[in-house]
């Protein structure tokens, strides 16, 4: 089904820095329709990302968005950074957010986490399918060949 997930789950993310391993709470929204609705979400609301990520091995970077202020009424600028991954075994968008600090506000200690995963499941549901701008920005950047292939398939249909 378009604009929901089946399950939400909250795992460690591993990151190596300077030969340390942290581990950080990213929140996976399950069984999505694309692992690309967290980044698109983010897109649609705040523009262009600042920065662009790339785990190992991965083809598709982690965005990073920088000093975006997420509620209303709420003067805290957040750090967020969406992932999302489409394989045999799972698909899944999902996001991280830190505070200026890079505190992790997805942890249990954090009193920002529900409200965040209320704010990005909510982002999810109510996507707009025909607003599709972010798929031309983030292929051109991510990958300009597969853009080109892609727009060569849409004028073939």
């Amino acid at each position: 089904m378009k604009n929901d997930y089946k399950t939400i789950i909250k795992e460690k993310f591993e990151s190596l820095v300077h030969n340390d391993t942290i581990f950080l709470n990213e929140v996976k929204y399950e069984c999505v329709h694309t692992a690309m609705y967290t980044k698109k979400g983010m897109y649609d609301r705040f523009g262009k990302w600042n920065q662009e990520i790339y785990p190992n091995g991965r083809n598709h970077p982690i965005l990073l968005w920088n000093n975006v202020k997420l509620f209303p009424n709420d003067t805290t600028e957040f750090i967020v950074a969406t992932n999302g991954l489409e394989s045999v075994e799972t698909i899944y968008a999902s996001v991280l957010v830190f505070d200026k600090k890079n505190k992790d506000l997805l942890s249990d200690e954090s009193e920002y986490k529900t409200k965040l995963i209320e704010y990005f499941s909510e982002m999810i549901k109510t996507n707009n399918s025909k607003k599709r701008d972010f798929y031309e920005i983030y292929w051109k950047t991510v990958d300009p060949k597969r853009w080109e292939q892609i727009k060569q398939s849409q004028k073939t249909q």
